[in-house]
């Protein structure tokens, strides 16, 4: 009851930021610039981040863009526009475990018909594709946790070299999912055994542990860094620094010396838009920046006053009318979709 009724208060939210009279002067059936809503893939309600694609809205009008709203599944007969949509798993219809591969294929059968496209089909590699991440990462030598990426349960002798304990990783997954913390190369192989997780995965990670109890979330659009904020882990021992975890957030300090290196990464990558979770070996920022993962589409916090609601993790949870979470989410969505929309709109007019 409590979900629904705060996926409906997020919904009122996302309408009174729209400007209704400015929708309905821009709005044009013959626009070029579309936005693809395919209602099906939205079965998952409360589990579908309606708020952005109000938030693409926004960025048209923003940008004074002419644009239309397409609900067909057949996306494909379009040819020469620029086409907007909200990146969500439940593109795979099918099941597959590799559910990020679908949208690949969308944006890249779009843009092979002269479509502009976003998100685009290089940023769609990056989403919950792991492997393809730490690839990359390699190739441009961005500082990243050493890690190892194994085909099958033959090639474990291939980590000889990595200190335990160590983390162990499903390619494809969000939230701490699939993640997991093995003491000894005995449990290594029996975690991908008792799992079965080379039966969903083409590919595991095997990564080293680093000596951190905190991490930084910084969203860029473009080379600018837009907001951020610090996980902290308040237990000894090492854990997921997900809000979910209980974690500590704090919104107030940026470290200046990572400024410069956000940006170098950001150009590097070539994505519009990336949350990236960024730490460093011992807690000691005096050391260079670690970037742990990248995601073009990520799920902001925003800055909040908790008061006597506990952890962030549990006010997240609360449906409030005063100092809602809910209010202070939509809100930086909103303005981090509206700089990627015009982000995006101004680097494909040059």
């Amino acid at each position: 009851m409590i979900r629904a009724l705060k996926k409906l208060q997020t919904i009122y939210f996302c309408l009174i930021r729209i400007n209704w009279i400015h929708f309905f002067r821009l709005y044009d059936r013959n626009a070029t610039t579309i936005l693809w809503y395919y209602p099906r893939f939205r079965k998952k309600f409360y589990m579908q981040s309606v708020e952005r694609d109000f938030a693409f809205i926004a960025g048209f009008l923003k940008n004074n863009e002419p644009f239309r709203i397409y609900f067909g599944r057949d996306i494909g007969k379009f040819h020469h526009k620029t086409i907007f949509y909200s990146v969500t798993k439940y593109y795979e219809l099918f099941g597959f475990d590799n559910y990020a591969e679908i949208l690949h294929h969308i944006s890249k059968q779009l843009e092979s018909q002269g479509n502009r496209v976003y998100p685009t089909s290089h940023e769609t590699l990056f989403w919950e594709n792991k492997a393809f991440m730490h690839e990359e990462f390699d190739r441009l030598g961005i500082n990243s946790p050493k890690t190892k990426i194994i085909r099958s349960l033959d090639a474990l002798h291939e980590v000889s070299g990595f200190t335990y304990p160590l983390l162990l990783k499903e390619p494809h997954s969000s939230s701490s999912m699939g993640l997991y913390k093995v003491h000894t190369p005995e449990e290594l192989r029996s975690t991908i055994e008792s799992q079965q997780l080379f039966l969903r995965n083409e590919t595991l990670l095997v990564q080293e542990l680093l000596n951190i109890r905190k991490d930084i979330r910084i969203t860029t659009v473009g080379e600018e860094i837009c907001s951020h904020y610090w996980r902290i882990n308040q237990q000894k021992e090492w854990s997921s620094t997900a809000t979910g975890y209980g974690s500590k957030v704090d919104f107030e300090f940026l470290p200046e010396s990572c400024i410069p290196w956000i940006k170098e990464t950001a150009r590097k990558l070539n994505l519009t838009t990336a949350g990236f979770d960024v730490t460093w070996q011992n807690d000691d920022l005096t050391t260079p920046p670690i970037v742990l993962e990248v995601s073009p589409f990520y799920q902001p916090n925003p800055p909040a006053d908790i008061g006597n609601h506990g952890t962030y993790g549990a006010y997240k949870k609360k449906l409030l009318f005063r100092n809602s979470w809910d209010k202070r989410f939509v809100d930086i969505v909103f303005d981090l979709q509206i700089s990627t929309v015009t982000y995006f709109l101004q680097k494909n007019r040059t």
